[in-house]
């Protein structure tokens, strides 16, 4: 089932793509319009997550990037993606619609590519890409994502 406007307005949600080396990243939506490859289907969406939260721990994920005033236990979850070869971005303005930037918060030490994945996995990954590479990005815009 596609994921309306109105519930990716409304909630977080965890997207994954890949880059054009094969590199992964994990995106925290923070209310903001999921590119169409993931809101076409909530079910793959919840399978590509389900598949890298289960992946074991490659190595420790390094913060880069932590707001003033954040918690820092709440970038924990974007290290345990970090922790498992993912490149993990957070939303710069929480909630706003046409705001499409996003930072980095954590970096993995470990890489994992996509040639690593179940073919499955790869196939589903595959279908949204980062246009160029993510290893030295700080920000990114998710309309370069398609």
């Amino acid at each position: 089932m596609r994921i309306d406007e109105i519930d990716q307005e409304d909630a977080d949600i965890d997207w994954f793509a890949t880059d054009n080396n094969g590199h992964i990243l994990h995106i925290a939506s923070g209310g903001g319009i999921l590119p169409e490859s993931v809101a076409a289907s909530e079910e793959e969406l919840l399978e590509l997550h389900q598949y890298f939260l289960t992946l074991p721990e490659t190595g420790s994920g390094v913060t880069v990037a932590v707001e003033e005033t954040a918690d820092e236990g709440s970038y924990q979850g974007f290290a345990r993606y970090a922790r498992r070869g993912l490149f993990s971005f957070a939303k710069t303005r929480l909630h706003e619609r046409a705001d499409t930037q996003y930072y980095i918060v954590a970096r993995p030490t470990q890489l994992l590519t996509v040639a690593e994945l179940p073919t499955h996995i790869a196939e589903l990954l595959g279908r949204t890409r980062l246009l160029g590479a993510v290893t030295e990005q700080v920000t990114l815009d998710s309309t370069t994502i398609l």
